[in-house]
């Protein structure tokens, strides 16, 4: 087992965090890999000094939780495991200022380029891979997943699905525009071979992270035994399943991942319309904003390193801009706030794109955003939702509608191509 991981309730969700009994042993996230340090080595000598402070403190780690595990002398960051400096990690080179003023949107190490893509003005999207990531599995894993409801006898709302119907309308305007569209599913069935019951191991170390297999008890009752099947669930469908997609993303190597979401607030067991809370709000996220806690992780320390390194962050943070910029446009609801919630931090002039360390954003390869739609239990939407895909408009609540779907779609599209095309410029915030 790679790990030792614990479980937290956190606002009626499971928080999983990596743990170690001793401090002398490396720390993973859950279903993590170990690290290959010497991954990175292509990295050296590639990024100055100035340029790696200025996105470590305005993107990566600005609660500066990160430099507790890090010494910086001249131009060598010396990388360590924990916080007291027993364990080295890595050792990363930093280049001198005076000769690698590299342009940040230049080709990378990693393969990245912005500059793939064509001058038609028919075909804008021409040379650029776009992968297209519909969150959660759906399908019979909806109740599993949680992102299921039903109000009485109207259709129920399975996030995957319209996810899925959203990146439909997407894929068709893209490929139009001339990109090519790579998906990392296309059904509602699961992306990894692994499933809940082959997750017992790391299931029962997550609900017994200290004293190991002499904490187990002697024998499960039946409200044990069903702490520790849920406990698989979580590990499948938030952590296996998104590894699997991972691994396919850096197969497809695409120039841009788009993952697609719809937002909710917590409902009830038996929801009823009178629950619906009255507005929905918007948010794009793009990677970074990470916590002391979660870098207590190797894995995530790696995790970080690649993705600053690689240099992704500018054409994230510009194609989360360009298309927070067609929500607002198209809808109009007002964007979260995240007021007094630390994961989640507002980088860049947007007041829709935020900085969260989501797993999917993390192990991702090349630049990914992750957007979340309109909320599915809001009283702006709800009726849309349930009203289905369909061509035209509809009258819903007293006005002609067009498809919820087919908005979310064109929202997505232009908001690439607009990208691609340059007509973003984003600054981080200092």
């Amino acid at each position: 087992m790679n790990s030792i991981v614990r479980s937290l309730a956190f606002a009626g969700v499971a928080l999983i965090v990596c743990l170690s009994p001793l401090a002398s042993q490396a720390e993973l996230s859950p279903l993590a890999p170990d690290p290959d340090w010497s991954a990175l080595d292509a990295f050296q000598e590639t990024m100055t000094r100035e340029e790696f402070v200025h996105w470590i403190n305005t993107l990566f780690c600005p609660d500066g939780s990160f430099w507790k595990f890090t010494v910086i002398n001249g131009n060598e960051v010396t990388l360590f495991g924990d916080t007291e400096h027993t364990r080295l990690l890595y050792r990363l080179r930093l280049a001198p200022d005076l000769d690698s003023q590299l342009p940040l949107r230049a080709t990378t190490v990693s393969g990245w380029k912005l500059s793939k893509a064509g001058t038609s003005s028919a075909k804008p999207l021409r040379g650029l891979v776009i992968c297209l990531d519909p969150g959660h599995i759906g399908g019979r894993w909806a109740k599993m997943e949680e992102r299921f409801f039903q109000i009485g006898s109207d259709p129920p709302v399975i996030e995957a699905n319209l996810n899925m119907l959203a990146a439909r309308h997407a894929a068709k305007l893209l490929e139009t525009a001339g990109a090519t569209v790579v998906w990392t599913k296309r059904f509602f069935e699961p992306v990894t071979t692994i499933r809940p019951a082959g997750l017992r191991e790391e299931a029962l170390a997550s609900l017994y992270p200290s004293g190991g297999p002499a904490a187990l008890p002697a024998s499960f009752s039946p409200e044990l035994e069903q702490r520790v099947v849920r406990e698989e669930e979580r590990l499948f469908y938030r952590n296996a399943e998104i590894r699997a997609r991972a691994e396919l993303v850096a197969k497809l190597n695409p120039d841009l991942t788009l993952c697609i979401h719809f937002n909710a607030d917590k409902w009830s067991s038996h929801p009823t319309r009178t629950e619906l809370i009255p507005q929905s709000r918007l948010v794009a996220f793009v990677h970074g904003n990470y916590s002391e806690e979660e870098l207590r992780c190797d894995d995530q320390k790696w995790d970080l390193l690649y993705k600053l390194l690689s240099r992704t962050s500018i054409p994230e943070a510009e194609a989360a801009e360009s298309i927070a910029k067609q929500m607002e446009a198209t809808w109009n609801f007002p964007p979260e706030s995240y007021s007094n919630w630390a994961a989640a931090r507002r980088v860049g002039p947007s007041p829709y794109v935020f900085a969260r360390n989501l797993l999917a954003n993390r192990i991702y390869h090349g630049p990914v955003v992750f957007v979340e739609g309109p909320y599915m239990n809001a009283q702006d939407s709800y009726d849309r939702i349930i009203a289905g895909d369909y061509e035209g408009t509809r009258i819903i609540g007293g006005r002609a509608y067009r498809s919820l779907f087919a908005e979310f779609g064109e929202i997505l599209a232009r908001g690439v191509t607009a990208w691609a095309g340059g007509s973003t410029s984003t600054v981080v915030n200092h």
